[in-house]
């Protein structure tokens, strides 16, 4: 009774987010997700999730972990993981890895991200192996490839631009849709970041996310956001130093409940 009871959470699940993007929604790092999933525009550690092009202002090599908890289902999780390791002429690479659903129905993602800094501007390219688990005998496996980029405006002003799944990559259901999504971030001043983003998929009409951060204190943040299609609410807290970062977020999706995630970033300081 326990194993069809979470079988049709989970399928219940599938059905509710297949409508908008992949049966999986891989959004990484809880400052994201309390952010209304925007940050496309943003620059750092974890921008190599949403558009690794804001990865370029990362002056050591970088630890990420992120998990969180879907719906109040204890099963179903999602797990997040990604090391970024700077270059000389400031180019980053990235390796990342993602998983999220529940034993007999999951997704993974293994990827490889680069970014460089030229001038105002910074571009980035991945490439990922996205593989569907269903069952003990289906297993998918695809490829898929993103690119984006960043522009500073100004000191207060960024815009972002990111592609996902360049290279049209299908399955048989067909939901593995060319998704744009583009943004900007505006400092309205030392202690407040406003984010909005636009997403279009080839599958769906255009949704609208936005996100505010207030910086409370040298090290400790509160955040909002709304993301539209799917309705979700966020928000979150956060503590961040040079070397550390913690970051929790809730998100609300009717009917399906809550979404608890816990991130953290550690920075490797250089050797002397």
């Amino acid at each position: 009774m326990k194993f069809f009871s979470q079988l049709f959470l989970v399928v219940s699940l599938l059905l509710v987010q297949q409508q908008y993007t992949f049966a999986q929604d891989f959004s990484a790092g809880a400052r994201t997700r309390a952010l209304g999933n925007t940050c496309v525009a943003d620059t750092n550690a974890w921008s190599v999730f949403a558009n690794p092009a804001g990865c370029t202002r990362i002056k050591r090599s970088t630890l990420l972990v992120s998990d969180e908890q879907l719906y109040g289902i204890q099963d179903i999780k999602s797990f997040s993981a990604a090391i970024l390791v700077p270059f000389k002429r400031k180019f980053i690479l990235g390796i990342t890895f993602q998983k999220q659903g529940y034993k007999w129905f999951n997704d993974q993602q293994i990827g490889i991200h680069v970014a460089h800094k030229i001038s105002v501007y910074s571009l980035g390219a991945s490439f990922i192996l996205w593989q569907r688990v269903a069952g003990e005998t289906y297993h998918q496996l695809y490829p898929l490839f993103n690119i984006g980029g960043t522009m500073s405006l100004n000191r207060s002003v960024q815009f972002g631009l990111h592609i996902s799944n360049c290279s049209n990559t299908q399955n048989e259901t067909q939901t593995l849709p060319l998704s744009i999504q583009g943004g900007m971030f505006y400092k309205l001043s030392d202690q407040v970041l406003l984010y909005t983003d636009l997403v279009k998929q080839s599958n769906s009409s255009i949704s609208v996310h936005s996100g505010l951060e207030y910086k409370i204190h040298a090290h400790f943040y509160i955040r909002s956001g709304l993301q539209l299609k799917p309705l979700r609410l966020n928000g979150g807290v956060g503590f961040a130093n040079k070397f550390i970062s913690i970051d929790y977020s809730l998100s609300y999706q009717s009917p399906l409940g809550y979404r608890h995630q816990l991130s953290a970033r550690f920075t490797i300081a250089k050797r002397s």
